[in-house]
């Protein structure tokens, strides 16, 4: 049992990645491919490579600095509960792409965790499985207060650079803000491998935990260049859905906006991922900057309908991947 658990939890925790590539692919290429900074077989390459690039350093470099915010028990108890929320956060992120809606694959786990925690409590199981009292300044806050923090950030940004080249040709500033573009889409990648490398580093030590497995240095190594890897795979399919969604349909925004807002996104991942070691949403981050700056233009470039479906998506994140996790594991309760 434990070990066929275990083995489920590895696999899952695979497509967990693979999915994540694909779905959160556009929060670093779909503006600098809408603006024409970069063809689209040449972004989502770079964005795999840098997304590959950042996973190893985060698994090679800040291993260390990884915070321990969750537990579960130990035994089928505790890899249920991985597994379960592994199965809710990508059954959510499939739903999201399908309906090309851009959503937080860190939100999605977050609730598929605190919906298998419930229900394993809920039929009386092996308590144990808890969020420790730093999970809510150090996690919950940053994901809460990030989105509103970027879209102003990115609005009142572009007051100053707008003022600094005013009297610029249109041409030359949109050449400059391509460059610019091109080097965010690298730059939101390696912070997005870094968010995703240091997530995935706290499921891989709980299953190994709760396996009661001894997790060698050597077996962490080639999980992270797996886990890099399978992430870049994903990137390479390019979520194109939600990139419509998210560079076009959302927002129209002009180059030098888009640069803007890719630099906040790129500065707030790499500054979360780095600095804070805070995990946060790249895609509640990325649509935040896009949408603050978008907004700070004299036409009308947002579409009202499809950001409150985007809002909308993202308040029902949490609670659907929550039910859909508590769903699966109480369907698979008996059996622990």
């Amino acid at each position: 049992m434990v070990l066929g658990l275990f083995i489920s939890v590895l696999v899952l925790t695979a497509g967990y990645l693979f999915v994540i590539g694909f779905h959160d692919a556009p929060n670093a290429l779909a503006v600098a491919v809408r603006s024409r900074a970069l063809t689209a077989r040449r972004a989502v390459t770079i964005s795999a490579i840098f997304n590959f690039i950042g996973v190893l350093l985060s698994g090679f470099a800040l291993i260390g600095y990884t915070a321990h915010w969750v537990s579960v028990p130990v035994g089928p108890t505790g890899l249920a509960t991985l597994a379960t929320s592994l199965l809710a956060a990508i059954l959510w992120n499939l739903l999201t792409w399908w309906l090309r809606m851009p959503s937080s694959s860190t939100h999605a786990l977050l609730g598929g965790l605190m919906g298998a925690v419930w229900a394993a409590g809920a039929v009386g199981l092996e308590s144990g499985g808890n969020f420790a009292p730093s999970f809510w300044t150090t996690v919950a806050l940053p994901l809460l207060v990030s989105p509103i923090v970027v879209f102003l950030m990115a609005w009142l940004l572009v007051f100053p650079c707008y003022a600094l080249i005013r009297r610029t040709y249109p041409r030359t500033v949109n050449n400059i803000s391509r460059n610019v573009l091109s080097l965010s889409n690298s730059a939101i990648s390696l912070g997005h491998g870094i968010e995703v490398g240091q997530k995935i580093s706290v499921l891989v030590v709980l299953a190994y935990a709760s396996a009661q497995m001894r997790l060698s240095s050597g077996t962490l190594s080639i999980a992270f260049i797996g886990m890099g890897a399978i992430l870049a795979a994903g990137t390479l399919l390019g979520g194109w859905r939600i990139g419509r969604t998210f560079a076009e349909r959302m927002v129209r925004i002009d180059p030098f906006r888009g640069a803007i807002a890719q630099i906040v996104t790129a500065g707030v991942m790499l500054f979360g991922g780095l600095a804070l070691n805070a995990p946060l949403s790249s895609s509640h981050v990325a649509a935040s900057s896009v949408l603050g700056a978008g907004v700070n233009q004299r036409f009308s470039a947002v579409s009202t309908p499809i950001v409150r479906q985007v809002l909308w998506t993202w308040i029902f994140t949490v609670p659907a991947s929550f039910c859909l996790a508590a769903i699966f594991f109480l369907a698979l309760s008996p059996v622990l």
